[in-house]
C-alpha cells in the first residue's frame, strides 16, 4: 500500500493540449503539394541557369519538411484509450480523449487502455483464521484511471494488479474463518489460545456465509494496494472456495454430521409437538362425547409409541393384542 511519501512522488496525469488532427492533415496536403511543385520548378530553373532556382528549392524544402512534420504528428485514439507522451525522456502530458489528434512529432507515445478489465487469480492454498487449509480464487474487475501512473510508477500494471490481487486474497482469507461452525463448537476442553481464536472468528465475517462482506473487504484491500498504479477496483468476487484436498473428506463428514443432527433435531421437535397436540385433543370432549381419560402411565405409553412411529427410520409395524385365551 502506498504511503504519504510514495503519494507525493507519484506521477499524475497532466492533460496535453493536442491539436485537431484533421486541421493538421488539411495543412499537410497543400504543404506537400506546394513542396513538390516548388521542387520541380526550382529544378527546371536551376537546369536553365535561372537566378530564382535556389529560392524555389528552398521553398520546396520548407514546404516538404512542414508537410512531413504535420503528418508525423498525427495520432488516432480509440474510445476508452489514452496516449501518454514523453519528450526526450520527460513526461509531457496525456491525451485521454478519443479522436484524431496532432501532437509534437518528437514526443514518444505510449497507449494505455482505459476500458474495464476482468482478471482472475489462480487457485491458491492458504490457512484460514482457524488454521484450516483452504483453496480459494477470485476475479477482479478494474480499470486504469490515471494513465501516467500506470505507465511510469509500475513496470507492468497488468502484472502488478495480478500480484496484488493474489496478495489481497491471501490476506483476507487468512484473517477470516471458512465458516463459523467450527468456532462455535469449540468446547471448554480446548486451550486458551484456541478459545480466543474461536471467539475472534465468531466476530468477523466468514468466507462461506458472508460473501457480501468479504467482497467489500476484498475491494477495499485491493483498491489500496493498486492505487499507486493509477488503477481503480470496481468489484472483486470469489470464484472458488473449498477445503484443501487433504482435509476435504474429514470436513465433508463433519458437515454431513451437522446436517444430520440438525435434521434429527427438527424431526424430534416436530414429533413432540404432534404428540402433545394429539394427546390434548384426545382428552378434550368433542361433539358431546367425553374425551379419553389417560393416566400418567397411559399418557407416557401413548407418547412413546407415537414418538417411535414418527421419529423411527422404518415404517411402524402395528401389534394387535388379542389377550390371553
Amino acid at each position: 500500500m502506498a504511503g504519504p511519501a510514495e503519494e507525493a512522488r507519484a506521477t499524475r496525469d497532466e492533460p496535453y493540449r493536442g491539436l485537431n488532427g484533421w486541421l493538421a492533415l488539411l495543412l499537410a496536403v497543400p504543404c506537400l503539394g506546394l513542396g513538390a511543385l516548388a521542387f520541380l520548378g526550382g529544378g527546371v530553373l536551376v537546369l536553365g541557369r535561372g537566378s530564382a532556382g535556389p529560392a524555389f528549392l528552398a521553398v520546396a524544402a520548407v514546404a516538404l519538411v512542414s508537410g512531413i512534420v504535420l503528418l508525423a504528428g498525427l495520432l488516432t485514439l480509440k474510445p476508452r484509450q489514452a496516449a501518454v507522451l514523453t519528450l526526450f525522456g520527460r513526461y509531457h502530458g496525456t491525451i485521454a480523449r478519443d479522436g484524431f489528434w496532432w501532437r509534437n512529432p518528437l514526443t514518444a507515445v505510449a497507449k494505455v487502455s482505459l476500458a474495464t478489465e476482468a482478471q482472475e487469480t489462480k487457485i491458491i492454498t492458504v490457512n484460514d483464521l482457524m488454521g484450516n487449509p483452504i483453496t480459494i480464487a477470485a476475479a477482479a474487475i478494474w480499470r486504469v484511471q490515471d494513465a501516467a501512473r500506470a505507465t511510469f510508477d509500475v513496470g507492468s500494471y497488468h502484472d502488478f494488479v495480478s500480484l496484488q490481487a493474489e496478495a489481497a486474497l491471501r490476506n483476507i482469507a487468512s484473517t477470516r474463518p471458512y465458516d463459523h461452525e467450527e468456532a462455535e463448537n469449540v468446547g471448554d476442553e480446548a486451550g486458551d489460545a484456541k478459545r480466543r481464536l474461536a471467539e475472534k472468528a465468531t466476530r468477523v465475517a466468514s468466507l462461506r456465509a458472508d460473501r457480501d462482506a468479504i467482497h467489500g473487504d476484498l475491494i477495499a484491500e485491493l483498491g489500496q494496494r493498486v492505487a499507486v498504479a493509477g488503477v481503480v477496483v470496481e468489484d472483486v468476487r470469489i470464484t472458488h472456495l473449498a477445503y484443501a484436498p487433504e482435509i476435504a473428506g474429514a470436513m465433508l463428514k463433519r458437515q454431513q454430521a451437522g446436517a444430520i443432527i440438525a435434521a434429527r433435531r427438527q424431526i424430534v421437535e416436530g414429533a413432540v409437538a404432534i404428540v402433545r397436540d394429539t394427546i390434548a385433543r384426545l382428552e378434550q370432549p368433542e361433539d358431546g362425547r367425553p374425551g379419553i381419560a389417560f393416566d400418567d402411565q397411559g399418557r407416557a405409553s401413548m407418547a412413546q409409541n407415537m414418538l417411535i412411529m414418527i421419529v423411527g427410520d422404518r415404517e411402524a409395524t402395528p401389534v394387535v393384542s388379542v389377550g390371553k385365551g
